[in-house]
């Protein structure tokens, strides 16, 4: 129920799932994570909220197995 609370979310506050392929969120700190700030600027609809579903171990940051546990999507290569 939880994966699908977020799935949800992230359709909703973010943009359709296709477009995960397509735009890759720009790590611009080179960390290998993302950012809220980072995220934000692929994809302007993302809520605090579904920041922090994706962000599963609340360290502030989305890392490649959070975002693919999230979207269902392997990320983007960075």
């Amino acid at each position: 129920m939880t994966r699908f609370m977020i799935a949800l979310g992230l359709v909703a506050g973010m943009t359709t799932l296709p477009a995960f392929a397509q735009e890759a969120p720009a790590d611009v700190d080179g960390n290998g994570t993302w950012s809220m700030e980072e995220l934000m600027a692929t994809y302007p609809n993302i809520t605090e909220d579904v920041f922090a579903a994706m962000d599963t171990n609340a360290d502030g940051e989305v890392d490649p197995a959070e975002f693919n546990a999230a979207t269902g999507a392997e990320p983007p290569a960075q």
